[in-house]
C-alpha cells in the first residue's frame, strides 16, 4: 500500500508541475499550441505586399456533379494587388494547362480573396476564392467560393 501511495504522489506532483509549467508559458506568451494556425502575430497587419512574390500552389476539389480538379500552380503576387497563376493539371481527367490573372485583396487581418475568369467551363465563368495568409507570409489556404464548387489548396512561397 505505501508504493502505491508514493507512486500517486509522484504522479500527482508531476501533473501539479507540468500544469503550472504550462500556465506560466502560456501566461508569459512562450507556449504556443497552435503556430500555423494564427493568422498572423496579434499586432501585426498584412497588407498587399504581404503575398508579393511567388508561391507554389497545390490545388483540388472538384465542380460537383461534373468532375474532380487536381492542379499544381505557381501563383505569383506584384504587391499591388493583381496576381497571375500558370496551372497545370488534370479536370474530370482531360489535361488542363492554362495562364490567368486577376485582382485580389488582403485584408488588415490577412485575410482576403482573388477572383478571376476560369475557362474550365463553356462560356468561362466568374471564379472567387478566399483565403487566410499564415505563417508570416510564408503560406496560405485558399477556397473556392463560388457555387457548385468544392476545392481547396494550399499555397506556399518559393524561396
Amino acid at each position: 500500500m505505501t508504493i502505491r501511495r508514493i507512486m500517486i504522489g509522484v504522479f500527482a506532483a508531476s501533473g501539479l508541475f507540468v500544469t503550472v509549467y504550462a500556465l506560466r508559458g502560456i501566461r508569459n506568451g512562450e507556449i504556443n499550441f497552435l503556430p500555423n494556425v494564427q493568422a498572423q502575430e496579434p499586432g501585426r497587419k498584412c497588407s498587399l505586399k504581404t503575398l508579393k512574390g511567388a508561391f507554389g500552389i497545390k490545388f483540388d476539389g472538384e465542380k460537383i456533379g461534373f468532375g474532380k480538379l487536381v492542379s499544381v500552380s505557381r501563383i505569383v503576387f506584384d504587391g499591388n494587388g493583381v496576381f497571375t497563376t500558370s496551372e497545370t493539371g488534370r479536370f474530370n481527367g482531360n489535361p488542363v494547362t492554362r495562364t490567368f490573372t486577376g485582382p485580389y485583396v488582403v485584408n488588415d487581418d490577412c485575410t482576403g480573396f482573388l477572383d478571376f475568369t476560369s475557362n474550365l467551363s463553356v462560356p468561362p465563368h466568374e471564379v472567387h476564392g478566399d483565403f487566410v495568409i499564415v505563417n508570416n507570409g510564408q503560406e496560405f489556404f485558399v477556397v473556392d467560393n463560388e457555387e457548385g464548387w468544392a476545392a481547396s489548396g494550399i499555397g506556399k512561397r518559393i524561396n
